[in-house]
């Protein structure tokens, strides 16, 4: 959505009435329709509608351009002035959409404008401002630019303060700037995931947003995008038995149907900085954004070789090894794993972690891998004791992973290996060199 609308923001900030003066208002409630859409023409003035709306009901109105416009739609209380809802390309393409509920009876005063006439008249305010001189235009004629107003009755209903627990399930309808609210009898020490999934009907837009408030109030936890697509997951260890509040809505002006789901009862997944990992074991973890970043997982993992796989490579082992990191199978596509793993190979030294070797994608459909051959380590038991493997999720992504390794070198996913060459970067590194002073 378009923003900085100057003449919307002062109007609604100073609370003022639009003047009927500015364009004849055109009354729809006296207008008989049983499509309930209305033509209309913008040319250069904004075009005004009145529509009453009662108490409890719900409205979406549509502004959809039947010529070269790009309309903007605003809604306003018409006793007050105040401003409801604004939007400029929420409905297809660029038209706009928006929705209103009225929780008493009231008039709506809408309010339909092109974008292309207000970003002309931000430039000359903008310029006035500068002291600059600007032309308004040539004064020439413009041809009208029309468009449908389309309102349709929304089943509106109410929600009030529902009660979940553990692997409850609730269905809703967001109309658009509201907040559903859920309340769960918290149990200090578990931990608590919530998945909010917009509905898959045609048409709907919701993009779900969750947040979570203790009993005073506070929000302690809150998520957008931690599930699939645009849905929300929200995973919070709870501080006390106090009763949580579990908050579901719509981001930004979006709306439409959702199911909540409340996870089952579990406790958290405690998980060591360091681990350690035989030849052929598999081990399973979590990462996220960081403790550092009030995350409930580390934003990485190190692992370290077991004693017995680094006896066998100083004992004449091949040591060469596949080191696969795999986004773990998620078995709830609701509670998704949206993980892009992400692998590093190096040391632990006085400095830090010191990167030998990257992946992202080697092993395909997003999962990491790193074939290396150790055995030029063999005889260097200090570099092999700090050799570290770390693992972490690419671009900040988070969710379950599933680490092996493995003896022999396993060859890079072919489509991946081809990206790499086409981007000039190393296709794989099977042997691990090094220079080290002695």
């Amino acid at each position: 959505m378009r923003s900085g609308f100057v003449m919307a923001a002062l109007l609604a900030s100073a609370g003022m009435a639009i003047p009927a003066t500015a364009q004849d208002v055109r009354n729809l409630d006296q207008e008989q329709s049983d499509a309930r859409v209305f033509s209309g023409a913008f040319d250069g003035k904004p075009v005004l509608f009145e529509v009453s709306l009662a108490a409890g009901e719900a409205m979406r109105v549509d502004v959809i351009a039947t010529s070269e416009m790009d309309p903007v739609l605003r809604i306003y209380n018409a006793a007050t002035g105040d401003l409801i809802v604004e939007n400029d390309d929420g409905g297809d393409s660029l038209n706009s959409r928006a929705v209103v509920t009225a929780t008493e009876d009231m008039d709506l005063r809408i309010e339909v404008s092109a974008f292309s006439a207000e970003a002309a008249a931000e430039e000359v305010a903008e310029a006035a401002m500068g002291d600059e001189v600007v032309e308004a235009g040539d004064g020439g004629f413009v041809a009208p630019q029309t468009f449908d107003l389309k309102l349709t009755a929304l089943d509106y209903d109410a929600q009030g303060v529902r009660a979940v627990s553990w692997n409850a399930e609730e269905k809703g309808q967001i109309f658009g700037g509201e907040e559903h609210l859920f309340t769960f009898a918290g149990e200090e020490g578990l931990l608590l995931e919530v998945a909010m999934v917009a509905d898959t009907d045609i048409g709907n837009e919701l993009d779900p947003y969750l947040a979570l408030r203790d009993a005073s109030g506070q929000t302690v936890a809150e998520n957008d995008d931690g599930g699939s697509d645009l849905n929300a997951l929200l995973r919070y260890v709870m501080m006390s038995d106090e009763a949580y509040t579990i908050v579901a809505s719509g981001l930004g002006d979006s709306v439409g149907g959702y199911t909540l789901r409340v996870g089952p009862r579990r406790e958290p997944v405690v998980q060591a900085p360091l681990q350690v990992l035989s030849i052929d074991d598999t081990a399973t973890g979590r990462v996220g954004a960081g403790y550092e970043n009030g995350d409930l997982d580390p934003a990485s993992i190190m692992y370290q070789l077991s004693d017995s796989a680094l006896a066998a490579i100083r004992n004449g082992g091949s040591g060469e090894i596949t080191v696969r990191m795999t986004k773990a199978v998620s078995d709830d596509p609701d509670f998704a794993n949206g993980l892009d793993p992400y692998l590093e190979l190096g040391f632990d030294t006085p400095l830090g972690f010191a990167v030998v070797q990257t992946d992202d994608d080697g092993a395909g459909d997003l999962n990491a891998m790193i074939p290396v051959d150790l055995s030029t380590l063999a005889e260097n038991t200090e570099l092999l004791d700090v050799l570290r493997i770390r693992v972490s999720g690419f671009g900040e992504s988070s969710g379950d992973y599933v680490l092996t390794v493995t003896e022999g070198l396993d060859p890079i996913d072919a489509e991946y290996e081809d990206y790499l060459e086409s981007s000039r970067a190393p296709a794989s590194a099977p042997s691990l060199a090094l220079s080290v002073d002695k």
